[in-house]
Parts: structure tokens; C-alpha cells; sequence
């Protein structure tokens, strides 16, 4: 489905039965469906983050949603949401409630579902959101309702068996994104246009912009590589003339010699909607000019900033700010982490190389060959203005993974995992069953090929990657995980704050921007960045392939044990790390998200952590297992 063409790109890489639909129509036949959906899902993790209260009865479960009646907001038509909610529901492990969307009943008095945005009216004042961070939240809310509606569409079209054979990129194109999130589609700031453009649901692809960049003006960091290198990795001999062209006449119209400047991509929204009109200072000045839309085209992944090279896939991919909001945090790139992410990626590719443990798992390591930033004037001198204004320009380049793949292997991004189709069968289900292995095997080796090369990071190197699905790619041989693919490392890693020897030789450009963390921090941004973010919702779906909630973490626990009796050596490590104690903090995401103020504010969110849960992988095993015992100790010698 991907062209090899560099002058001219497919309509769309998507199958034609998917690159057909109409999204309004998609709208009008979706709209109720994907309105219960997301009000079951506000249920389940708000209640999961002990933000709301479900109660649980002979009939089943039920919420009960107040009016606050001193309150103005409290309108006819926020009533329509308030009263009592039924559903039927089970409890995973973890505490959270699986709604079955289907059994949802709103108030006795209506009779149709009231809308999502009705809800959340509802619940706002119980939340303490003001009607300025309410009005944020429903343009998020509406935008992903937006979305949600096109993706019912494509899944409807597209069965789980069938979906595990499209092209990665494909694959990438129709996942349903970020459960943990309730508006995980808010993209705020894109209209329609922008969002059948760019968004990773339609799969159009695009070129990059150009700019030039006055070289004083450039802060850049490389691994071995040169700038001709980087060049010809997203334009073809034809578009790098063209290009070179038209940097020479806008140098001719300047007055000013070619080698004066560097040339840059930059995403086609990003130039049009703020570079042009924030860096006009630079503009006039003659420190930047934009040159056009030149080379390959890319489409866009699932994190929206990551291009993929559809015309020559196999090439870099490319990593740019774009300032909208989605999820939690305007998709700016700080700074300082795109430039230490040569040198991070580089230590990481040479410990894969050197290490047994990683080279028994085959770790690969996607590394950032190269990156440029170009700082702000004025805004890059107000450390209190919003962190958004301080992340507009810049680039990184990333090798892709296509050439990593061998024959027989296939690669898929973890967050493939939660996905289910229209009919509810889960891509795990399907790629279970396509690989003619039994299920228990199957985890049991997506276990060892994922899980452990992260946690020997932890013990060995004291170096986390916070793991969330979209930067971990899990790689099949004839069907079966066989190795792990790690990538995205800008403002993703942590390192421990204790003396490592391991660590001592990590680049000083690396630990000067690297947040610092003990023990017993790092080891929870692994829980909740890995466990909670991915498996807590991979697990119940495992149920479809004959394995239960509990065996599945009985699975991961005895991979992580068979781990650990390999390396004695490093006991005092588990102590310090261990991830079977019996509690655990629980992350509260969409909570701090709707009271934190993103477009005010100096820093990125930050998650509430207020509340021990059950520990899921200590609460599987029997008690006299070893492993349980571990986190026991681990547990009394910490003195948590």
C-alpha cells in the first residue's frame, strides 16, 4: 500500500473499503454509539481514580449523578444527565469496572442515553471545574467524539483478523488511541481540514515543509552523521535540487551566501498556524525563510508528531512540535530533550550491543541520529510563560524500523493489544490464534521479549523509559514475540538518583536534562507508565484467548522470577525495585488533567498519586510463592 514514489503519493494508505468513508455520514450513523461508549468509559476510569463512586447491588451497579442546584450551570439540560445510572459491570484486578456499554441506562425519566457532554456538565461541579476549564474539556470532549465516530466506522469495515495483516503504518492508522484518557482525541486546535490531513485515522499522506535557518540562530546535536546524509534520507536527488534551488534564489533575493544557513523540516501546520507569524522577528531579519513543501511524503503516527516516510518507508522517520492539545499536553518538543536525545539513544544502542541480558532478548534500539532547535527570542527568556510558546521549532530525525525487520518477523506497536473490533474480538485474540501456539505460550514470550529488557534497565542501570505502548514495538518471528523495539526517549527517561557503576559513563548532555528519581519512584513510573497504562487493559482481553486476568499476571510474575534466579548477582537490585510489593500508588490522570491550566501554565501536567491500590502481580500468586515473599521484604526493609 506504500508508494515508492516521491513525486506523487496515494490518496490515502488505507485499504480502499477504509479510505472511502465519509466522516460525516459516519457521524450521523455513530453518534449515539459513540456517546454511551465514551460516558461507560467516564465511568470506569473516573471511578478507577476514586473520582466518582459507583455502588454495586442485586440489579448491578449504579451511579448517582447530583445536581448541584446552586450552581447556574445546573440548566434543564445538565437535569437530563443527573440521577441514577445503571450498568452491568465486572471488577478487574485492579479495581477498575468493565462496563458493558450496551446495559447503560440513564435516569428512569428519559428514555434515550443523554449526550457525553451532558454528563460531563453534570459532573463538573462535583469535580470543582470552573466553566472556563469545563469549556477546554467539552472542545477536547466534542473532538474525540468526533473522531470516535470515524473509527466505529473503520472497525466496522475491518475485522480483527484481517486488520493484523495490514502494513504497520496501516495498523498504526485505525488504532482507537489511549484508553487510560478519556478525550484521547482532543487535538485541540485542528479543524476538519487540518484533521483529514495530518490525523493518523485517515492515513493521508503529506510533505514536510522547508525552512532555512540562519546557523547562529541553530542549536543541533549529532551522532556520526552528516547533514548530506540527513538530506537524502527524506528527499530524492530530484526534490533535494529542487530544494537547494530554492534555498540559492531566496539567498540571491537576500543578499547573503548559501553556507549562512541550514536547512529544516518543519510540519506544514506548524509553520502555517504559528512559526510564520511568532518567528516573523526572525523572518524580517532574514534569520529564517520558509522554502516550500519539498521530498517524500510522510503520514502521520499514532503520537501525531512522528512522521513515518511512506514514499520510501525504511528511511528516518521525522519528529516534529506541533502546538495543539491532545491528551494531556500541547505537542510541543522541549528543547533540551530533543538535543540529548543523540547522545541518549546512542549510550542505550551501545548497552544493547554490550550487555548479555539484552542481547539475549535481541533488543533493538531505534536511535535519533540527529537533532536541531531553533529557541525563541523573547519567549524563550520567560521560564514562567506557558511551555507551549517554548517548543515551537525543531526536529528529529529517527531511523525507522522497517530495516530492522527480517524475514518472518512482524512488527507490532503495543498499543495493537488493546484494540478490539467492531464485533469485540481483540487483535490479541487474532494474533494468538494466527501464530498456532497456545496462549499461555504466547504471553509467556511476549513477557520475556517486553518486559524484562525494561526491567533489566531498571536493576542493572538504574534508567527507566517510561513504557506506554506507543514506544515499545514488539517484534514476531513466524507469528511468536521474539524481541523488543524501544524508542522516544525526549523527556521519557529517568534515571535513579543513587551511585549505579553501571551508569557512570551516560552522556553528560543526557544527566544534565534528566530528572532524577529514588527507588522507589522509578520503580512506579514501570507500574503505571507499563502496567496500568498497557496491561491493565491488555489482560481482560486475554480472556478471549482462554487466559484468565489472574493467570495472565501469573504469567508476567513468573517470567520476572525466571529473570531474576539468572542474575543473584544483582538481589539487592530486585529489593530496591521490587514490583511485588502488595500495594502500589494508583496514577489519577484524567482528574489533574481537568484542573490543571495547560494554557497557562509554565509546566506540563502533572498526575495525582494520592491513593495505595492492590498490587496485581502480588495479589495472583499463592502465599507461600517466592516472589510474594520478595515483595514482602522488599516492602519491610524500605519501610513503606
Amino acid at each position: 500500500m506504500l508508494s515508492d514514489s516521491t513525486r506523487s503519493a496515494p490518496v490515502s494508505i488505507l485499504p480502499p473499503q477504509l479510505a472511502a468513508i465519509d466522516p460525516d455520514e459516519a457521524i450521523r450513523r455513530h453518534w449515539s454509539r459513540a456517546n454511551r461508549a465514551l460516558i461507560a468509559k467516564m465511568i470506569s476510569e473516573l471511578a478507577y481514580e476514586q473520582v466518582l463512586v459507583p455502588e454495586t447491588g442485586h440489579e448491578g451497579w449504579w451511579l448517582e449523578v447530583k445536581t448541584v442546584s446552586s450552581d447556574a450551570r445546573s440548566t434543564s439540560a445538565e437535569s437530563r444527565a443527573c440521577g441514577r445510572w445503571h450498568f452491568q459491570a465486572e471488577t478487574n484486578l485492579w479495581g477498575q469496572l468493565l462496563i458493558e456499554v450496551d446495559s447503560l441506562c440513564g435516569p428512569k425519566d428519559i428514555s434515550e442515553i443523554p449526550e457525553a457532554a451532558e454528563f460531563l456538565l453534570a459532573l463538573a461541579p462535583g469535580m470543582g471545574m470552573n466553566d472556563a476549564q469545563l469549556a477546554e474539556h467539552l472542545e477536547d470532549l466534542y473532538n474525540t467524539l468526533h473522531g470516535d465516530c470515524y473509527l466505529i466506522e473503520v472497525h466496522q469495515r475491518l475485522n480483527a483478523d484481517d486488520a493484523i495483516r495490514l502494513f504497520e503504518p496501516q495498523r498504526q492508522a485505525v488504532l482507537d488511541g489511549h484508553p487510560k484518557f478519556l478525550f484521547n482525541k482532543g487535538r485541540r486546535g485542528w479543524g476538519v481540514q487540518s484533521l483529514e490531513r495530518y490525523a493518523p485515522e485517515y492515513g493521508h499522506p503529506f510533505q514536510v515543509d522547508w525552512l532555512m535557518v540562519r546557523r547562529r540562530r541553530l542549536k543541533s546535536s549529532r551522532m556520526a552523521i552528516d547533514a548530506d546524509e540527513l538530506l537524502e534520507s527524506v528527499l530524492d536527488d530530484d526534490q533535494r535540487r529542487l530544494l537547494l534551488a530554492a534555498r540559492d534564489g531566496k539567498c540571491a533575493v537576500l543578499g547573503e551566501k548559501a553556507d549562512a544557513y541550514a536547512l529544516m523540516p518543519v510540519h506544514p501546520w506548524q509553520w502555517a498556524r504559528m512559526l510564520s507569524m511568532l518567528h516573523v522577528g526572525d523572518i524580517g531579519r532574514g534569520d529564517m525563510a520558509w522554502l516550500g513543501a519539498f521530498g517524500d511524503h510522510f503520514v502521520a503516527q499514532q503520537s501525531l508528531r512522528t512522521l513515518t516516510n511512506a514514499s520510501r518507508p525504511g528511511r528516518y522517520d521525522l519528529k516534529l512540535p506541533i502546538t495543539i492539545m491532545n491528551t494531556s499536553s500541547y505537542r510541543g518538543i522541549p528543547g533540551q530533550y530533543m538535543l540529548a536525545g543523540p547522545a541518549a539513544s546512542g549510550w542505550l544502542q551501545a548497552r544493547a550491543a554490550d550487555d548479555e541480558e539484552f542481547q539475549r532478548a535481541g533488543l533493538e534500539i531505534l536511535a535519533e541520529p540527529a537533532s536541531a532547535v531553533v529557541e525563541h527570542d523573547q519567549y524563550g527568556r520567560l521560564d514562567e510563560a506557558p511551555y507551549r510558546f517554548r517548543e515551537l521549532c525543531g526536529v528529529i530525525w529517527r531511523e525507522g524500523l522497517a530495516p530492522r525487520i527480517n524475514e518472518g518477523e512482524h512488527a507490532l506497536l503495543m498499543s495493537e493489544l488493546m484494540q478490539c473490533d467492531a464485533s469485540g474480538r481483540a487483535w490479541l485474540a487474532a494474533y494468538i490464534e494466527a501464530s498456532n501456539l497456545e496462549a499461555e505460550q504466547w504471553l509467556s514470550r511476549m513477557f520475556e521479549a517486553t518486559l524484562i529488557p525494561m526491567y533489566h534497565l531498571i536493576c542493572r542501570f538504574g534508567v527507566i523509559i517510561i513504557a506506554h505502548g506507543q514506544n515499545l514495538t514488539l517484534i514476531l518471528r513466524d507469528g511468536v514475540p521474539h524481541r523488543l523495539a524501544l524508542k522516544d526517549f525526549q523527556g521519557d527517561l529517568r534515571l535513579v538518583d543513587e551511585d549505579f557503576p553501571e551508569a557512570h559513563d551516560l552522556p553528560r548532555e543526557l544527566v544534565e536534562v534528566t530528572v532524577r528519581l529514588g527507588p522507589e519512584k522509578l520503580i512506579h513510573d514501570l507500574q503505571t507508565g507499563h502496567f496500568v497504562t498497557l496491561l491493565r487493559f491488555v489482560a481482560p482481553l486475554a480472556i478471549q484467548a482462554g487466559v484468565s486476568e489472574t493467570r495472565f499476571y501469573q504469567l508476567c510474575a513468573k517470567a520476572l522470577g525466571d529473570y531474576m534466579a539468572r542474575h543473584d548477582e544483582m538481589q539487592p537490585r530486585f529489593d530496591l525495585f521490587s514490583l511485588f510489593k502488595p500495594r502500589i500508588l494508583r496514577l489519577g490522570l484524567n482528574r489533574s488533567k481537568f484542573l490543571h491550566a495547560n494554557d497557562h501554565s509554565a509546566a506540563r501536567m502533572l498526575p495525582d498519586m494520592d491513593h495505595l491500590i492492590d498490587n496485581p502481580l502480588y495479589h495472583c500468586l499463592s502465599d507461600d510463592d517466592p516472589l510474594r515473599r520478595h515483595g514482602e521484604t522488599a516492602l519491610s526493609r524500605q519501610g513503606a
